[in-house]
């Protein structure tokens, strides 16, 4: 990586100090003002569906009970909510954005088993609301725990604990890239004068910043004595092409396969 990634950064302080508060808000600006989806269109990471969802839909299968409905959480546009809903009976895609939820329902349109609802995965409740609702489901994540910080990515695991339940799996895929978000920036093509479009619009609408996700995280968010890790390696996540007009861009990712241990009860003092 160069000296000139430096000259990015007046530009991320700027979008960041004048970025709203409530990501809610942020998330909805930037899903509002999206003109094209797909591997050609304005959103960063709408590519690689093929192969990462080969890789997801393995170990969802084979570890979990696909007899089970399946959350995706932080749909976005949906494209992978519609992917899974193909393996399994029932597949619900949530995003924090209302207006992501708009354009999801907007290019799906009246498939039977998809649906998607506006919520925020890391508000206390929503585990218990959608396991009333539910019973046990399967989880999808991916690119939601990079861009969390520590207090709400306890929050979203804790409601993602209720939502499994006794016979729910999670799968999440999570960058992982080894250098600060300056270098992050760089590897997927931005320059000081030139910056690609869906690069440009994270930045410019205030997204917030991907940190690493790996191993390391995995055992802090995972721990042994809450969770049973069925899998867990190294893996790709692919974004639209930003340096070539047809080549999507790869970056270094984490995933794992993951499903709650029983709950002891607790022993009267």
């Amino acid at each position: 990586m160069s000296w000139q990634k430096y000259l990015l950064l007046p530009q991320l302080i700027w979008h960041g100090l004048h970025a709203p508060r409530s990501e809610a808000v942020v998330w909805d600006r930037y899903w509002g003002a999206i003109r094209k989806t797909g591997e050609d269109g304005d959103v960063l990471w709408d590519a690689g569906c093929s192969a990462e969802m080969r890789h997801a839909l393995h170990w969802l299968v084979s570890s979990g009970d696909a007899t089970l409905p399946v959350i995706d959480i932080g749909c976005g546009n949906g494209r992978r909510t519609r992917m899974l809903a193909s393996y399994f009976p029932r597949a619900i895609g949530i995003d924090v954005s209302s207006r992501a939820v708009a354009r999801a329902r907007e290019e799906t349109g009246n498939a039977a088993n998809v649906a998607f609802r506006a919520l925020d995965a890391t508000a206390p409740g929503v585990g218990r609301q959608l396991a009333a609702e539910l019973g046990d489901a399967n989880i999808y994540i991916r690119g939601v725990l990079h861009v969390l910080d520590h207090s709400r990515r306890l929050s979203l695991l804790h409601n993602a604990r209720q939502l499994l339940g006794q016979r729910g799996i999670l799968y999440y895929l999570e960058t992982n890239f080894q250098g600060g978000v300056l270098d992050y920036l760089e590897r997927l093509g931005a320059q000081a004068r030139v910056i690609p479009n869906p690069l440009r619009r994270c930045i410019e609408f205030g997204l917030p910043r991907p940190h690493r996700f790996g191993a390391r995280q995995h055992r802090m968010y995972f721990p042994e004595r809450d969770w049973e890790t069925v899998t867990s390696g190294a893996a790709e996540v692919h974004t639209v092409p930003t340096r070539t007009a047809h080549r999507p861009e790869s970056i270094a990712g984490f995933f794992a396969v993951a499903r709650p241990r029983p709950q002891l009860p607790q022993r009267a003092a």
